[in-house]
């Protein structure tokens, strides 16, 4: 009986101790959150640094940025960037829009929940925004942010990337024309190319992933007439800009997912300036979703979320080899 009591208190202090240990590797995720003022208006930002970092080696940063009616803490949601960050080991930061009230006033708002309904103007500047929203310079505050974590941390300016879901990944289409001497590379969630930038070159050569769902509600694939390339007119534009090869390279994802009825058809046209690449991940049957994040809304409203890839893990496995065109890296502190 002894016996059987101490193999019992063993087996407990065993599991314990496994589960110390568990607990102790499991990291904490400490999102930091910080301001800075551009253009005589408060910006806020959060952000996540990697529990490795040392300041010893310089790290990727990448840009993630929110989709109309959302914020940072949407973002953070909806990407679970700071685990990908934490694993893969870069700096990721989640920037806040401007908040624009119904008296075309940018103003703080107490609260950052998502509302689709909600009158206010949570919205980037991806170049064709009216009233208030336009004088509001995004592309400048996104350089100025690279600035304030470079000054801040030992960046890796050569590995400066941008990421976005829906406004937030047109406007990252924006940065890859206007600011590209400065990023890498974007990640393009459910948002196209703008129309108004199709006579525009790109300042460098740039690395572009689109992840788009052919059954988007909210952002057509087929584009806006006037205001909003469809995907196809997007990664021609791209394909041009950066000399790609003109045929891709085509393969089918495999299904991982039980009971998910999407399909994700991976599209790669090499051959770029500087070794770019334009890359189409085509969700076929999905909606205005973060393929492998949550089902935000009805899929009456937004369609279906695909978990056959994980778009973070996607768009950071395709990006974080490229480095912008003939820049050096630059070690500080």
């Amino acid at each position: 009986m002894l016996k059987r009591r101490l193999s019992v208190l063993l087996i407990l202090v065993l599991f314990m101790m496994i589960c110390s240990v568990v607990a102790a590797e499991e990291p904490t995720y400490e999102i930091k959150s910080g301001t800075m003022m551009y253009q005589g208006y408060e910006r806020t930002y959060k952000y996540y640094v990697p529990s490795t970092y040392t300041g010893k080696m310089a790290l990727p940063l990448m840009l993630s940025f929110h989709g109309s009616g959302s914020s940072a803490d949407g973002q953070i949601t909806l990407t679970d960037y700071h685990k990908i960050a934490e694993k893969e080991g870069f700096i990721v930061v989640f920037p806040d829009s401007t908040v624009i009230n119904e008296d075309d006033e940018v103003i703080i708002s107490d609260d950052n929940s998502f509302d689709p309904n909600s009158p206010l103007i949570r919205r980037w500047n991806t170049g064709t925004a009216t009233g208030t929203l336009a004088g509001i310079d995004d592309v400048g505050f996104t350089s100025a942010l690279i600035d304030r974590f470079n000054e801040s941390f030992n960046i890796d300016l050569s590995r400066v990337y941008a990421s976005g879901m829906s406004n937030g990944s047109m406007f990252s289409n924006r940065l890859a024309v206007e600011l590209s001497d400065r990023i890498a590379g974007i990640g393009a969630v459910t948002g196209q190319l703008g129309s108004n930038f199709i006579n525009q070159t790109p300042k460098a050569p740039v690395t572009v992933v689109h992840v788009m769902g052919d059954t988007d509600p909210v952002v057509p694939y087929e584009g806006r007439p006037g205001s909003l390339l469809s995907v196809d007119a997007t990664i021609d534009y791209w394909k041009q800009a950066n000399g790609t090869v003109k045929k891709a390279r085509v393969t089918e994802l495999p299904q991982i997912s039980e009971g998910d009825q999407t399909k994700v058809v991976r599209e790669v046209y090499g051959g770029g300036k500087y070794g770019t690449e334009v890359i189409l991940y085509k969700v076929e049957g999905g909606g205005h979703t973060w393929p492998g994040g949550p089902q935000y809304l009805s899929t009456n409203l937004i369609g279906f979320t695909s978990y056959h890839i994980n778009a973070s893990q996607t768009i950071w496995d395709e990006l974080k080899t490229h480095k912008i065109a003939k820049l050096k890296k630059e070690n500080h502190k």
